[in-house]
């Protein structure tokens, strides 16, 4: 079938949980009936993002989204209807046949070019799974600890070594300006050639899991090209300064955790998937940049950074942690050299998670051994580490924690005692503590200090270089804290009087067939009246109010009123007496509103001196006053 119909699509949604379904990308905590959470779709500190399970929608009172299930994929993941369906079909388990042009999608500019990457993707994994070619493939990617399941899950796939093998398979489907701008071919001499040839590909997603890119991997010995691996050249969808690879994956986890492990390759991503470990992300072949931090703060709080033990990947690590910041960090060092998913290999991926959740240490540590000079045996050199280290220390909230590092430079330098060093670290620490007051931050700095954190640290005069003994920072399993109900909009009481009337219309047929037939009846605020006519105009068309549907008829303005008022926490029964009390409060209102507009007749007539006019209205205003 080319379209789902509305009872299809009701089906749908009824057999998702709705607050499971957004739970993978929103951390949500149960408050009452409903969940809550920090919106995803604007900035908070305070959870406004409401999901009601019960009857299948969302809302924020912050921002006003709302929503079904299938409203919320197409608004986190940026992408049109039909793929929001059958992402939400797939979460719920169920197969729909759905012809992929069934719908244009032109909501969103650069679906053409995530279509053309997503079927590059497809024939890459097909040529790996399913060829020859890349049966050889599958055993090179063995022997290295890819496994066919590893293969499914990543998507890995193989570039034949032909030069238009993507070209002869795609190119009938996409117009020209396409295949320019999707970074998947080279142009020529008036030829037309595949980017990537002979190559072990994965490909690379954003957060939504659009296929935006590719890294293609030499895999051949007699592969005589320089480069190990190559990316996709920047295009309008791809930028690799700004994506992360496997994000699509470790969001919900990062999400849940507030946590984040940055690596420096996906064989490294890889490896920490196949230890258990799922909030890795890893940068594409450049170095962490400030479009990657600023990203991942949207969804992480803490950073754990584990690059290879290499010289280069501790250089890294150095500028990483300047980038994030030192409050925030951590680091894992990885043994004798090795990169994570070298230390894998050789030692398991048990040993792999171990290290990487209790071999941290804090950068101030690192720092002490990465800036440590060759030469300890010259004066000069001792007096430039203890000026690059005492500003370092000196920013530690905790002054046990400093006594600690202080006496870990004591330690290794020859020609100083206790007190010397820390004269120097005092002096930077009076530094660090002006300027915090100057800027306002001196109690932001401070709050979450914790003396006891550090009450035992042990002496590292005592303790071996290899033993960690710094505290990793807790797992936030959960950053929010709701309170019992979202902050709700400013309203009078006759705004809530209507919006609760609503509420009991939407819900219960007989409410709205009562109101519906009364000729007199009318909201006093005409967004509840024009909500009220297009609720009846629903109702005769269909037999039920079914919100998920009635909510596509509605403008922007109109949906964010309409899933307000559903998110109204009211018991299920109604009864006469609560409308009959509901219609008076507002009535009072629609008095006070005759009222005060026949006083400004009076005021216009008093004015003009129209003397008839104004007896008139007084004996108006007089009778209006007894009705309020």
């Amino acid at each position: 079938m080319s379209f789902l119909t509305k009872e299809e699509l009701t089906e749908l949604k009824n057999q998702v949980n709705i607050a499971d379904l957004i739970s993978q990308y929103v951390s949500l905590v149960k408050s009452g009936k409903n969940y809550l959470g920090l919106c995803p779709f604007h900035g908070e500190k305070t959870p406004s993002f409401n999901v009601n399970a019960e009857k299948g929608f969302y809302h924020c009172f912050g921002c006003g989204k709302s929503g079904d299930a299938i409203d919320f994929i197409k608004d986190y993941k940026q992408v049109g209807f039909i793929d929001a369906v059958k992402d939400v079909a797939d979460f719920a388990g169920i197969t729909l046949n759905i012809e992929n042009n069934a719908v244009e999608e032109k909501d969103n500019p650069n679906a053409l070019l995530y279509d053309i990457n997503n079927q590059a993707a497809r024939l890459y994994h097909i040529v790996l799974t399913s060829t020859e070619i890349g049966e050889q493939a599958r055993l090179y990617l063995e022997k290295r600890g890819i496994t066919s399941e590893i293969i499914k899950q990543f998507n890995i796939g193989l570039a034949p070594d032909e030069n238009d093998f993507i070209f002869e398979n795609l190119a009938g489907k996409f117009d020209e300006t396409v295949q320019v701008n999707s970074g998947l071919f080279n142009f020529s001499s008036h030829k037309v050639f595949d980017a990537f040839q002979n190559r072990i590909m994965f490909p690379l997603k954003n957060e939504y899991g659009h296929v935006v890119g590719f890294s293609g991997r030499k895999w051949q010995e007699g592969d005589t090209s320089k480069a190990k691996y190559i990316n996709t050249s920047a295009t309008s969808i791809f930028d690799k300064s700004y994506e992360l690879y496997n994000l699509d994956k470790a969001k919900p986890t990062i999400s849940k955790t507030r946590e984040v492990y940055l690596m420096e390759g996906f064989m490294d991503v890889i490896a920490a998937h196949k230890a258990g470990i799922f909030n890795v992300v890893a940068t594409m072949g450049t170095a962490l940049t400030d479009k990657h931090v600023k990203r991942l703060r949207k969804i992480a709080k803490n950073y754990v950074l584990i690059y290879d033990g290499d010289n280069a990947g501790q250089n890294a690590i150095y500028k990483a942690i300047d980038l994030i910041g030192e409050n925030k960090t951590q680091i894992v060092r990885v043994p004798e050299g090795l990169d994570p998913d070298d230390y894998s290999k050789k030692y398991s991926s048990e040993a792999l998670a171990n290290l990487m959740e209790n071999g941290r240490v804090q950068p101030t540590e690192f720092l002490i051994d990465y800036l440590k000079p060759e030469n300890l045996s010259n004066l000069q050199n001792q007096l430039d580490f203890i000026e690059q280290m005492a500003p370092v220390i000196a920013r530690v909230p905790s002054i046990t924690a400093q006594d600690a590092f202080i006496r870990k430079l004591v330690e290794i330098l020859p020609d100083f005692e206790y007190n010397q060093v820390e004269q120097s670290v005092n002096l930077k620490r009076e530094n660090v503590l002006k300027s915090r007051a100057e800027t306002g931050n001196f109690e932001e700095s401070f709050e979450n200090f914790d003396e006891e954190q550090f009450s035992n640290y042990p002496d590292p005069g005592f303790i071996s270089g290899e033993h960690e003994y710094y505290e990793s920072f807790p797992l936030h399993q959960q950053e929010v804290i709701a309170p019992a109900h979202p902050q709700l909009p400013n309203l009078s009481r006759s705004e809530r009087a209507e919006e609760q009337l609503l509420n009991r219309m939407i819900y219960h047929q007989n409410v709205l067939q009562k109101f519906a037939d009364d000729e007199s009846f009318r909201f006093v605020h005409q967004r509840y009246q024009n909500l009220f006519e297009k609720i009846i105009l629903e109702a005769m068309s269909f037999d039920e109010i079914d919100p998920s549907h009635f909510g596509t008829s509605l403008d922007a303005e109109e949906k964010n009123l309409f899933y307000q008022i559903l998110s109204l926490d009211l018991p299920d029964e109604t009864s006469s007496q609560e409308l009959e009390d509901l219609v008076v409060v507002f009535a009072k209102e629609m008095e006070q509103i005759k009222f005060s507009e026949l006083q400004k007749q009076l005021e216009n007539a008093q004015k003009l001196g129209n003397k008839e006019r104004e007896l008139e209205l007084t004996i108006q205003i007089i009778n209006q006053k007894k009705k309020i």
